[in-house]
């Protein structure tokens, strides 16, 4: 074992999180990646291993505590620590209240909600015993706005948003950041019927996103971004 920094990329299989975990393995960090698609996490990792860092993936669900708790123990067990966790995994389900069913709230709680929680509450003790680390949520301006269709998804984001802006609070002093990134519209598989219409270039890419975490990751320890809002230049 070396002394590179260690990432942790949930939702790692494609869209922003492979952008994230690609844009950490360029920065010389190992990186750690979980997702769903085991075939698809697999390319993700050999491209991540092309790059000479070392790269593992976890294949489940992120609501599921004893899953986040028995990887957590696997991979502090071989690489002693996680400097930073991204948490990106998340779904949604977008249609009115009225055609809206309590299993698809719950759905879309567990994986946006209960995944950042599982993750957070898994690493959040020993980044403050080392008094280093950090937590970045990719949120979204829907945890910041309303909109039609969003009742179920929106309430999930912003409930991840006031978990975050609490867990930055109680331990900033630990010298441990926690900051959300809260993109508009991102060019990903997620947003491809939203985005249809729109020239590619008017809309985010999830590189734009990855470039925001390694702003807020290549600060200085001192200073902390808590919070960014990333929004296309002219979406128009």
């Amino acid at each position: 074992m070396d002394d590179r920094e260690l990432a942790l990329v949930t939702g790692a299989s494609r869209g922003i999180g492979k952008a994230i975990a690609l844009a950490l393995a360029d920065e010389g960090m190992d990186v750690i990646i979980f997702g769903r698609d085991v075939k698809a996490l697999e390319k993700v990792q050999s491209e991540i291993k092309s790059k000479n860092v070392r790269c593992e993936y976890f294949s489940g669900d992120v609501g599921d505590e004893k899953f986040v708790h028995m990887s957590f123990k696997k991979i502090i067990d071989v690489y002693g620590k996680i400097d930073y966790l991204v948490n990106n995994a998340g779904m949604g389900i977008l249609k009115p209240l009225t055609e809206a069913k309590l299993d698809e709230f719950k759905e879309q709680m567990n994986a946006n909600v209960y995944g950042v929680f599982n993750f957070s509450r898994a690493v959040i003790g020993d980044m403050i015993k080392r008094k280093k680390g950090s937590i970045i949520n990719i949120v979204s301006l829907a945890g910041k706005n309303g909109f039609i269709g969003g009742t179920m998804y929106g309430a999930t984001k912003h409930a991840v948003l006031g978990f975050t802006k609490s867990l930055m609070l109680e331990v900033r002093e630990y010298n441990v950041r926690v900051a959300t990134i809260c993109p508009g519209s991102v060019a990903t598989e997620f947003n491809s019927g939203h985005n249809q219409k729109k020239e590619i270039e008017r809309v985010l890419s999830p590189e734009d996103v990855a470039h925001a975490v390694l702003s807020i990751i290549n600060l200085p320890v001192r200073a902390m971004m808590s919070e960014i809002d990333l929004r296309p230049t002219n979406p128009k």
